[in-house]
């Protein structure tokens, strides 16, 4: 299959653009940076140049992709949340989602499917509520962020494109994402437990991520919201201790909430501290199967990954 990447110079579109290539794919990697995304990417990869000014040669190029893979955003952890970090996080996704969506409705031959990058977010924090896909948005600046990042390429299915949308979680990693960062102090000496560790993180393995992704677009009766997370969603403390145990570090201090909230302000609220006890009920009823359902297991598997690369 033809395949095409917006972000894939992030931390799941490098890991999908290798696996892909892997399986035999063509693989296109649509980055304002086309010659950086290769070299940080897969030299295997061709590259575009993903801007509005350039969409004449977009469709051009790109009239033969069997599927888009929507994933451009800027990140929303790299820096606190101030003013124009906020409009960044917005306007990052939805430009993407516009001009994919004005690509994809322009071309003679439509792609069969386009899958949207989405987040456990749009659903807020909900406390000890079970969250499936069915589950209503929530409040919050990142809630109203994807709501409107899901919508932005809802035209396609207009124009007869079958639409997935991926609405991840935690992702856990070696090299990338929230995982090296919640691993430091444990790796330096002791380890800390942000908040209360009562709130309920949804994670899901690295691995698991890019198999979910591949299983969906290769199944041809796959559309609509589907949540990427473990089918085990733990507690911060669990999470904390699962590191601790993994590197044989002792106990971990308490970081209480208000602490987070002065250093990190709404940051702290929508990502630390906010608990969603999320289920990956559709994944579930379509047959994927996960190979790192279980968050120890998962979490030593990680350590020992990074610790040999």
């Amino acid at each position: 299959m033809k395949i095409a990447i917006t972000g894939g110079t992030g931390l799941i579109g490098r890991g999908l653009t290798a696996f892909l290539l892997a399986k035999g794919h063509e693989v296109t990697v649509l980055s304002r940076d086309p010659s950086g995304a290769v070299r940080r990417s897969d030299p295997k990869a061709r590259a575009l140049r993903w801007a509005m000014d350039n969409r004449i040669e977009l469709v051009r190029e790109l009239g033969g992709v069997d599927i888009f893979v929507n994933l451009a955003g800027e990140n929303i952890g790299s820096s606190l949340w101030t003013r124009s970090k906020r409009k960044r996080i917005l306007e990052s996704r939805l430009s993407a989602g516009i001009l994919l969506t004005d690509i994809v409705t322009s071309l003679p031959r439509k792609p069969e499917v386009l899958v949207q990058a989405s987040a456990v977010g749009i659903y807020g924090s909900r406390g000890e509520e079970i969250l499936d896909e069915t589950s209503s948005a929530g409040d919050g600046f990142l809630a109203d962020v994807v709501r409107r990042w899901e919508d932005s390429t809802k035209d396609a299915e207009t124009a007869g494109v079958r639409r997935i949308i991926i609405r991840t979680g935690v992702v856990l990693a070696p090299h990338g994402g929230a995982f090296p960062k919640l691993a430091i102090p444990y790796r330096l000496l002791f380890g800390m437990v942000l908040g209360s560790g009562k709130q309920w993180l949804p994670w899901i393995h690295y691995s698991d991520e890019l198999e979910a992704i591949y299983f969906l677009m290769t199944q041809k009766s796959s559309s609509g919201v589907y949540n990427l997370v473990s089918p085990n969603p733990a507690r911060m403390e669990e999470v904390c201790a699962a590191i601790g145990e993994a590197l044989h570090r002792p106990g971990s201090l308490h970081i209480p909430g208000y602490l987070l909230r002065l250093g990190l302000g709404q940051m702290a609220e929508e990502t630390i501290l906010t608990s969603q006890r999320v289920k990956p009920s559709r994944l579930a009823e379509a047959g994927f199967g996960f190979k790192y359902a279980a968050l120890k297991a998962s979490i030593a598997r990680i350590i020992s990954e990074g610790d040999t690369e």
